[in-house]
């Protein structure tokens, strides 16, 4: 019996072992979590150049060299996942992922939802104050068009990416384990959520891990039971931040 007989299981693979999670956690998140860390470090140690070479790197939100090279590791991090998935014999018919007209409904209630509490966050940590109530002569509902156009394809072709990557591997793949590990599997995806989050400081990195992924993990399971309005909520949350009020206002005045 060679190595690949020996890996790949003749049945399908519903259950997702211990192994498989390290070594697919390895191989999509491994490189983020070392540089996010890097960045936190630095962030502790007041090092700029520390800080401003990690951040490079990890910048999602802006065109460049490193915007582009984030998006071709993640293509091939990715590729490199569903190979070994397509290897241990997985079953990928199991995640649920239905093209259905309530998905119209979630993906601006969900990305609502965060973005209010991602408001509320900005606004009683003192970085800004998104309830002032003079803001509510500038909402525009059609800032959200012009947002959107302002977006280079690159950054909306990343923000696809990255919202199917990070969505697939948490509310897809680490939900495909047996329902007596699945608090052990909840309790590890949260730490991942949260170790490659810190470049963006200590408290959004529990904001995003903690809150936002468990409100994420409990709306999938208990209510919306579809990973595609999961796809498309991150991808918006990347392209405009995690703030609704932000979005809505016209900044011109």
């Amino acid at each position: 019996m060679n190595f690949l007989e020996k890996i790949r299981r003749k049945e399908k693979l519903r259950y997702l072992r211990w192994f498989d999670i390290l070594i697919i956690t390895g191989i999509m998140f491994g490189t983020f979590i070392i540089t996010s860390t890097q960045l936190f470090i630095g962030l502790l140690q007041s090092d700029p150049q520390a800080i401003q070479e990690s951040a490079e790197s990890m910048d999602i939100t802006s065109d460049g060299a490193a915007y582009s090279g984030n998006f071709t590791i993640q293509a091939i991090l990715l590729l490199i996942t569903i190979l070994y998935l397509i290897i241990r014999n997985f079953d990928f018919k199991q995640l649920k992922i239905r093209l259905h007209p309530s998905v119209i409904i979630w993906v601006p209630v969900l990305f609502s939802i965060m973005g209010l509490f991602g408001d509320f966050i900005t606004t009683i940590s003192g970085e800004y104050n998104y309830f002032d109530p003079s803001l509510l002569q500038y909402i525009d509902p059609l800032e959200i068009v012009n947002k959107f156009l302002a977006l280079s394809p690159l950054a909306i072709g990343y923000a696809f990416l990255n919202g199917f990557y990070e969505e697939f591997f948490f509310l897809g793949l680490m939900t495909s384990v047996k329902d007596e590990h699945k608090w052990y599997a909840l309790a590890f995806s949260t730490l991942v959520r949260v170790s490659f989050h810190t470049y963006q400081g200590l408290v959004w990195a529990l904001v995003i891990g903690v809150v936002y992924g468990l409100f994420y993990y409990f709306m999938y399971k208990k209510v919306i039971k579809n990973l595609l309005p999961f796809f498309l909520m991150h991808a918006l949350a990347d392209m405009f931040g995690s703030s609704l009020i932000y979005l809505l206002i016209a900044w011109g005045y």
